[in-house]
């Protein structure tokens, strides 16, 4: 992944993001983690940035932004 991921991620107990390398949290739940990542990439000024969530099968989902419907 590119440094233009938010990657939410569980570690231990608890939810995680990191950034370019920067771990931010922890978070009690998964939704607070991907919350925040999401508050934290709308203020990014670089271009296509996203946030993916690394679920328990280590499979990236990208929850933001929202994929287009085709």
């Amino acid at each position: 992944m590119s440094s233009h991921h938010f990657v939410v991620a569980a570690k231990d107990t608890a939810w995680h993001y990191s950034f370019k390398g920067a771990m931010t949290g922890p978070f009690a739940s998964r939704q607070e983690a991907v919350q925040a990542a999401i508050e934290q990439a709308g203020e990014e000024a670089e271009p296509g940035v996203e946030v993916v969530v690394l679920n328990t099968d280590l499979k990236p989902e990208t929850v933001w932004p929202q994929p287009e419907a085709s």
